[in-house]
């Protein structure tokens, strides 16, 4: 299914005019205004409840004509606007690798990962009833996830929407942020929560306000965090770009293409805003990724340091896959026959190093995407 051309309508598209229903609304100074193919009267377009219901309060995302959930959205995250986000000092943010494993556990293994730096889902980390950490220490955590205790930790905020949003409602009474400096993480990048396209705006700027807010009580913690930057307008984009820039505490910031980015045409878009924001910046700055094979090339000529994390390499080998690649040739993952029982180590060691190997010399040169497309090897 091609999600994108389903929803290319629904994109927004500056070339487009701005729809009538947002002259007049509230909001529009920080929601920019709808700018869509689809003939749109105002985002309230999109509300579950707009066939003539009146009962707004079976609506799931943050509305206006749910008046009661939209005011309480609002008061909890002090309104829309970034400049209420608290200022920090700014920390020390350790040099990674080019390529960071990402690991989800330690199913099938016996032994650890040798890796300088290895990623973790942040949701595997604590107890989605409670929020309480689910581990004491490093050590406890590299046991637990068949790691070199030895390596430092990169905490991947990225997840479906269901499960992020524990963190959102345990993060304060389970004081989440602080438990994390146990870790003593590298690096941690915010929760991505979304910023779906049939919704009301006023959704999109409370995901956008709570990503700043998580950012800002980690930051607070002295743990080294990458800012999400999830946007869906020219205005979200602008406004991103505005915070990062005044706050010379932001260091790093993260961006995944898995999801909506994910159609390359799309994806395009999005990289040239990544850019532009590195630019009008005009300071160093990492940049932390998920997916955007295709836009690496753009992408780390803009950023002073780029980290590509490797959600490939573990679940093609849970999967009974190799990594079949020489310089130069088209890759393959072919399959792996395993015995009964027989431990996978190797095999994920042998494919997260060939996958480090494939890629980081080609994203050190800002030369990834071209000539690896060009030999086939993203196909």
């Amino acid at each position: 299914m091609n999600t994108y051309r389903g929803s290319l309508p629904l994109y927004h598209n500056d070339s487009q005019p701005l729809s009538l229903g947002c002259l007049g609304c509230t909001d529009k100074g920080q929601c920019g205004g709808l700018y869509t193919s689809d003939s749109l009267f105002d985002c309230l377009s999109f509300c579950c409840c707009s066939n003539g219901s009146s009962d707004y309060s079976k609506c799931q995302f943050v509305c206006r004509r749910n008046v009661e959930d939209y005011v309480n959205r609002h008061i909890e995250v002090n309104g829309w606007g970034f400049e209420n986000i608290p200022r920090s000092a700014p920390l020390v943010y350790p040099s990674l690798p080019s390529v960071v494993p990402l690991l989800y556990g330690s199913s099938c293994r016996i032994g650890r990962l040798n890796a300088e730096v290895v990623a973790l889902p942040l949701e595997k980390l604590f107890d989605h009833a409670n929020g309480r950490l689910k581990f004491s220490t490093k050590e406890e955590v590299a046991r637990t996830f068949g790691f070199d205790p030895a390596a430092s930790l990169l905490i991947s905020g990225v997840g479906q929407d269901r499960v992020i949003e524990y963190y959102w409602s345990h993060r304060r009474a389970a004081e989440l942020p602080e438990q994390l400096t146990a870790l003593q993480p590298a690096l941690i990048t915010v929760p991505n929560y979304s910023l779906f396209l049939g919704v009301p705006r006023e959704d999109n700027l409370y995901s956008m306000k709570r990503i700043a807010i998580c950012w800002s009580e980690l930051v607070k913690n002295r743990l080294p965090t990458s800012l999400h930057v999830n946007a869906r307008t020219d205005t979200d984009w602008e406004r991103w770009t505005a915070f990062v820039a005044e706050r010379d505490e932001v260091r790093s910031i993260a961006y995944e293409f898995a999801t909506g980015p994910a159609c390359i045409e799309r994806g395009k878009w999005h990289a040239e805003k990544l850019v532009r924001l590195a630019s009008e910046v005009g300071r160093d700055l990492q940049i932390v990724l998920r997916g955007g094979f295709y836009h690496l090339q753009k992408i780390s000529g803009a950023f002073s340091e780029v980290v590509f994390i490797d959600t490939s390499s573990f679940m093609k080998t849970m999967k009974r896959r190799r990594l079949d690649w020489t310089s130069g040739e088209k890759k393959h993952w072919r399959s792996a026959r395993t015995e009964q029982g027989e431990p996978l180590d190797e095999l994920l060691q042998k494919n997260a190093d060939t996958f480090r190997a494939m890629i980081s010399p080609q994203l050190h040169k800002g030369q990834f995407a071209l000539p690896f497309l060009e030999a086939g090897l993203l196909q």
